[in-house]
């Protein structure tokens, strides 16, 4: 009698090895970044695709130049999970005049497992593959994400909006990773991926406080945090915080009545499958398009 192959719906989709444990998280983390970049306006919203990720409503950019960007940064972000290097990936919005950082969307992975690079495709032996798929299927997994995106949208809503209007500086965002204290840092010659990346401007410090020995960064004792969510299934384990500045606080603002942000919306036909690789041209969406499929994720399942 032929042997059937096992179901992909129930193997494929599981988060039992390293290298599905990286592909889930920057996964994620592309539809984040877009996401947030809609939500905090960085663009006009007109630019962006109304989608679907995880069966949630979500927002890409559909900029040719925005969409490579955000898929050259978490190819290097990648490469730094395969190394085990990261502990925090973080999406930092500043202003352009002085490159203060306003608003800093942190996605916290230092509980991630630390797997050498010859057992990427090995599985986790943590818990037994009864227990496994219980925990982590991908039904729980996409309801665990939509969770997180809601909460997003929450959090964000709360927030004071970034500066706007007559005098208001230009802003635009970047992408930060930092590593674990015993990493190895690049020696020699860099690969591709590690030429992408400069080391931070450290904090500054108060001149005062300086001459008495006592000297502290301003950023840890000004502006506001705000929890967004923990997400954690099987060896995902992953915190979300956002950071507002006081520059960012004490910067003027015009704040847009309701029906003024609602003009300023985008109505897209929202059936789209997420698909980062595609470039959009910039043309006003077809509202009577007819849906090309039902509510898939931003995953193939097989």
């Amino acid at each position: 009698m032929a042997n059937f192959p096992p179901s992909t719906s129930a193997t494929s989709n599981l988060l039992t090895t390293q290298r599905a444990l990286v592909d889930t998280i920057c996964s994620f983390l592309t539809v984040a970044t877009h996401h947030v970049l809609y939500l905090r306006r960085l663009y006009p919203p007109v630019s962006f695709l109304a989608t679907r990720a995880y069966n949630y409503p979500v927002r890409q950019n559909r900029h040719p130049e925005v969409c490579t960007w955000i898929q050259d940064a978490l190819a290097a972000v990648r490469d730094q999970l395969e190394k085990n290097t990261v502990e925090t990936v973080a999406i930092c919005i500043f202003e352009c005049d002085n490159h203060r950082v306003l608003e800093r969307w942190t996605f916290d992975l230092r509980s991630l497992p630390v797997v050498t690079k010859k057992d990427r495709d090995v599985p986790f032996d943590s818990i037994d593959d009864y227990e496994l798929r219980k925990k982590v299927n991908v039904t729980d997994l996409e309801a665990s994400f939509r969770a997180l995106f809601s909460r997003l949208d929450t959090v964000s809503g709360k927030m004071r909006p970034l500066p706007e209007g007559d005098g208001a500086p230009e802003c635009s965002f970047t992408m930060t990773v930092e590593v674990k204290n015993g990493a190895d840092r690049p020696v020699g010659r860099l690969q591709k991926e590690e030429r992408k990346w400069v080391v931070a401007e450290p904090d500054p410090f108060n001149d005062e406080d300086s001459s008495r020995g006592d000297a502290k960064p301003f950023a840890s004792r000004t502006g506001k945090t705000h929890a967004v969510r923990r997400l954690e299934a099987g060896e995902l384990r992953m915190e979300m915080f956002v950071e507002e500045s006081d520059t960012k606080l004490n910067l003027p603002t015009k704040y847009k009545t309701t029906l003024e942000r609602a003009a300023d919306l985008s109505y897209g036909a929202g059936s789209e499958k997420f698909d980062p690789e595609n470039g959009y041209e910039l043309e006003e969406p077809d509202v009577n398009r007819k849906p090309q499929g039902g509510a898939f994720t931003d995953y193939q399942r097989g």
